[in-house]
């Protein structure tokens, strides 16, 4: 036993330390735009482009859980406090990955509003380590960024969002289930009922699913509802007020998914709103505009200007 002991104290202080690692920026690099990235983006969004001469992009490694994680920082370049947002991405394994004009036109607009921007390429991918689990432990890929803000100097720590489209809205529902650190989260055509995807897509099952999940056949139904925020609306935190918008012509994840949980926070009186674009495709392309301007406007309210919460409760005249 006094043999056992010390070894004891020993596996305790390592798993502390790695734990006060989480976070930790092992890598930074500056990333220039190349000039078919810019090119690409003076096509799509030439008012962008202008306001990403005020933006700087990094690419870094970060550790969660022990593992080195690639990812991405985009920040405004000039000093002050800036409020903070973790961006999700959607896809798995190389499919959906950041790459340099998702990072400019995606994280760079999201900076350009005056935002630190944070964005993982989960474990398993772009050279990271670990094995991806598609909304598992790659979760804490996510919340290991909590704590990667706190090593950038203009970073308001105190203010943070999230947001993610598709499966990166799944893992900002698993996200808010975890914790209650961000003051805002929106959600673009996030995955919320894998059960209905799956019936809606069931290609899913042997190349998403059963190739990322660890033992799917054998805890099939438990796995897909750990990752199916309708089964568990009412554990999301309620002081995190929601933006979910969806369109309605969606065939990647369908509009379904986002009603059936619109209707659970509903009834929770969870602070939500949700906004379904008619005719919109999964990115919601037709009405792009719309939707960033809707985004924009919602971290503002509540991190810029740090509005209280809305009255859930039936009132008025």
């Amino acid at each position: 036993m006094r043999h056992q002991l010390p070894i004891f104290l020993l596996l305790t202080l390592l798993v502390i330390k790695a734990h006060s690692q989480n976070g930790k920026i092992i890598e930074k690099e500056k990333i220039t735009l190349s000039d078919s990235t810019i090119a690409i983006l003076q096509k799509a969004d030439s008012t962008l482009l202008t306001s990403l001469r005020n933006v700087e992009f990094f690419r870094i490694t970060y550790l969660s859980d022990s593992l080195k994680i690639k990812g991405f920082i985009a920040k405004p370049i000039e000093e002050g406090n800036f409020p903070c947002i973790i961006s999700n991405r959607g896809g798995t394994g190389e499919f959906g990955q950041w790459n340099e004009v998702g990072m400019a036109f995606f994280l760079g607009k999201l900076a350009s509003w005056g935002y630190v921007v944070a964005a993982s390429q989960y474990r398993g991918n772009d050279g990271s380590e670990g094995n991806e689990e598609a909304g598992g432990n790659d979760l804490n890929d996510v919340l290991n960024l909590v704590p990667t803000f706190n090593e950038i100097t203009n970073a308001d720590t105190t203010r943070i969002g999230i947001e993610g489209g598709s499966r990166g809205g799944m893992m900002t529902y698993l996200a808010l289930k975890e914790t209650c650190i961000f003051k805002a989260a929106v959600v673009l055509a996030g995955s919320a009922n894998a059960f209905t995807h799956l019936k809606n897509r069931p290609d899913f099952e042997e190349h998403v699913y059963s190739k990322y999940i660890p033992d799917y056949y054998k805890n099939k139904e438990k796995e897909l509802k750990a990752r199916s925020a309708v089964f568990w609306a009412d554990e999301l935190c309620k002081t995190t007020p929601l933006l979910l918008m969806h369109g309605s012509s969606d065939w990647r994840v369908q509009a379904s998914e986002s009603l059936e949980l619109v209707n659970k926070l509903y009834e929770y009186k969870h602070p939500v709103r949700f906004i379904l674009f008619e005719g919109a495709d999964h990115g919601i392309r037709e009405y792009r505009k719309t939707y960033f301007d809707q985004t924009e406007s919602f971290f503002d309210y509540y991190l810029k200007k740090g509005n209280d919460l809305p009255n859930m409760e039936l009132h008025g005249r």
